[in-house]
């Protein structure tokens, strides 16, 4: 019934056109030619009426074709001051505009729905046309190539050749395993990819992985558990010997001399043995990191002084009021461990001597070198130092640098072996 008025002005112009043509060609049958040309007007009219609506309904949805093509859906079709068939046209594209809307902003929620799950994966992600143009990208894998942003795979070249002609070989079902060597030391990297087809665009989604962050992450984990097992099972073996060795040490009569040997070194060894396994426990015992914002150089300064090694310490940190957000104890504790190692491994140098260097990347992470001038470490060590208690000291635990790894995977930062010559040798932490 809204329309119904528009609708018959539509048919009663169509109707006066048949009518006319009809009435025209009956006279002119008849010899009444004059009569004829008579009519001729009335179809004329009728005939301009139906192109002049035409017309404008064209033009109307012309410009609505027009500016969904070119995503411009701000505009709106006036309907009150409108009359008849114009204003039935205009409330119909108006609802088409609307449903074209509505449309628009599900796909953007889509769109930032997907974005968010690429986001919260912990292994990079990346679309790639045939072109080596890149269509997405998500933090994790800027994070893996050392990069602020990512437009194009050419990008990674200049700091990982060999990811950057992976990036450019790998196609649909292949997994590439990729060893590069950066700034931060040695890199391996896992890629997987899959194809997609998406806007008429055939695009590669690549997969890559950090191997080695990835199987320090589990390392640890399994150590952990297999540390708690342990000490659990021991601490309770232990805590009734020590406890019934000093009972009987202590029960106020004279026991035989060899006796009173045997309790207390039954004694004396099971407070050494809990001692060793309290050592052990720490390693199960990083307290989650209460993150606040410090200082760096204080904190080194406080961290050389506890090391014992500011005799022999260069410190440089540029800007000098540099600040991390991390959990000042956790961090202080890594530094004085590596400040540690650093002075073991210079003794006996007429020269030795350790620098620290902080500073801040082009892509705003902080990186602090620990290095001393000492001699290389060996491969067969290297390739085992943050595995939990592995050790070459007589006295050692083994349990450093491994709670130090820990610690920074905490705070999603890292711990590698940056350096490893005779005469430089560096550890450095990353916070991304």
């Amino acid at each position: 019934m809204k329309y119904g008025g528009d609708l018959f002005r539509l048919v009663s112009h169509v109707v006066v056109l048949i009518a006319v043509t009809a009435a025209a060609a009956a006279l002119s049958a008849a010899g009444r030619y004059a009569f004829a040309l008579l009519l001729l007007p009335f179809g004329g009219i009728a005939v301009y009426r139906l192109v002049r609506l035409y017309d404008a309904s064209m033009r109307r949805v012309t410009f609505l074709l027009d500016a969904v093509e070119n995503n411009d859906l701000n505009f709106r079709f006036c309907e009150g001051a409108a009359s008849g068939g114009e204003r039935a046209l205009n409330v119909a594209l108006n609802r088409i505009r609307e449903i074209i809307v509505r449309a628009k902003l599900r796909a953007e929620e889509r769109e930032r729905y997907y974005r968010l799950i690429m986001e919260c994966a912990r292994t990079g992600l990346l679309t790639v046309d045939d072109r080596g143009s890149v269509y997405q990208v998500n933090d994790e894998a800027l994070r893996i190539f050392g990069l602020p942003r990512m437009t194009h795979v050419r990008q990674v070249e200049p700091l990982l050749p060999e990811a950057c002609r992976a990036l450019t070989a790998i196609r649909s079902g292949e997994r590439l395993r990729v060893r590069c060597r950066t700034e931060s030391g040695e890199v391996n990297l896992s890629l997987t990819c899959s194809e997609i087809t998406l806007d008429r665009r055939h695009l590669r989604v690549v997969a890559v992985s950090d191997i080695d962050d990835y199987l320090s992450a589990v390392q640890v984990e399994s150590w952990s558990k297999l540390t708690r097992i342990l000490t659990h099972e021991i601490m309770n073996s232990l805590a009734p010997i020590t406890s019934l060795s000093d009972t009987l040490l202590h029960l106020g009569r004279r026991l035989d001399a060899d006796v009173e040997r045997g309790l207390d070194t039954i004694s004396s060894t099971s407070r050494r043995l809990t001692a060793f396994v309290e050592t052990f426990r720490r390693f199960t015992r990083i307290p989650e990191p209460r993150k606040s914002a410090f200082e760096v150089r204080g904190m080194l300064e406080r961290a050389v002084m506890l090391a014992g090694v500011s005799d022999v310490v260069r410190l440089d940190v540029e800007p000098s009021q540099m600040l991390i957000y991390a959990d000042e104890g956790l961090v202080e504790q890594v530094a004085v461990n590596l400040l540690k190692n650093a002075r073991e491994a210079a003794e006996g140098l007429s020269d030795g001597r350790i620098e620290v260097v902080a500073r801040i990347s082009a892509d705003e992470t902080v990186r602090i070198d620990f290095g001393d001038n000492g001699a290389a470490i060996p491969a067969e060590v290297s390739d085992n130092i943050f595995t939990p208690f592995f050790t070459t000291k007589s006295d050692g635990s083994g349990i450093g640098l491994s709670v130090s790894r820990r610690i920074m995977q905490l705070h999603g930062g890292s711990l590698r072996l940056t350096s490893n010559v005779d005469g430089k040798v560096t550890f450095t932490l990353f916070f991304a």
